[in-house]
């Protein structure tokens, strides 16, 4: 695989990355920074945070870009960067932002701790709670109406997506569940007891179970070409879709364990703490 360096970027080995449309969003330390993928130039940047932090991330949806930071959600415009609104949703330690969902406008669907998912009215910044698991998540995969969800414990849940009823739930596994995705009618997730599975998503019948696939902290960044790529305790693993082997592991930068890593549009973008590098998939 052929790694090019993009640009020269002075991090902290977290960087929460996304493409959209020609162009790629990067939060860096207190920034979030917006370039034109066809020639890697600054289009914006706009300073979000006033001191470092550490547990933040970015979605985009729309027009709207979410940005977590702690207990507080930052929407900004995401063509200019600049600030619409930031609302406060946690209290404390047991009640912090996780992550953002979906976004079904006026409302945002927002992962907290403990087994939450609050439903955000953007405008009038009204939330309503609602327990879906007796433990945190943070993997999640949203497909048609279905919103599929992994949890600490390992369960395996399946709820709808318009009114965030449980559906189906399983004890996929005893520890917590890193990530899903789903690719033609298949839930695949890697977890902490080191297993990757196939799962069917209607049945929820389990059809591969990989034990010791993966080394440690795994994610599962997409799917290309029938290859399901993950990222593997510093290295990128490359699997067989359809046969569930694994065809390669190569290095990649990756950031404090996998922290600055995404796959979008064909490409791998990773970055170690002085620059960002790309893989481009379509170009193999």
């Amino acid at each position: 695989m052929k790694i090019i360096k993009l640009f020269d970027l002075e991090n902290d080995g977290k960087l929460n990355m996304a493409v959209d449309g020609w162009y790629l969003y990067i939060r860096c330390k207190n920034d979030v920074q917006k370039y034109n993928i066809a020639d890697m130039s600054l289009v914006s940047k706009n300073t979000i945070f006033k001191k470092a932090g550490k547990a933040r991330g970015l979605e985009i949806f729309g027009d709207k870009i979410f940005l977590y930071d702690f207990l507080d959600l930052y929407i900004l415009n995401k063509f200019d960067l600049h600030v619409i609104d930031v609302i406060r949703l946690g209290e404390n330690l047991s009640s912090d932002v996780c992550g953002t969902m979906w976004f079904d406008s006026p409302n945002v669907y927002v992962k907290i701790r403990n087994g939450w998912i609050y439903e955000l009215n953007i405008e009038s910044k009204e939330f309503v709670k609602n327990k879906i698991a007796d433990s945190s998540f943070w993997a999640h995969n949203v497909f048609d109406n279905k919103v599929y969800i992994g949890t600490y414990k390992g369960e395996l849940i399946e709820t709808d997506k318009t009114n965030l009823h449980i559906n189906q739930i399983i004890q996929l596994c005893r520890k917590n569940i890193y990530d899903i995705i789903i690719h033609n009618g298949l839930l695949y997730t890697v977890s902490q007891d080191t297993t990757l599975k196939a799962i069917d998503s209607v049945s929820f019948e389990i059809i591969h179970n990989i034990r010791k696939a993966v080394r440690g902290m795994a994610k599962i960044l997409g799917i290309f070409d029938n290859k399901l790529i993950l990222y593997d305790w510093g290295q990128i693993a490359l699997w067989n879709i359809q046969a569930m082997q694994l065809i390669e592991k190569f290095d990649f930068p990756h950031g404090d364990n996998g922290g600055a890593i995404m796959f979008a549009e064909g490409k791998l973008y990773g970055g170690d703490k002085s620059s960002l590098y790309c893989c481009d998939f379509t170009a193999v």
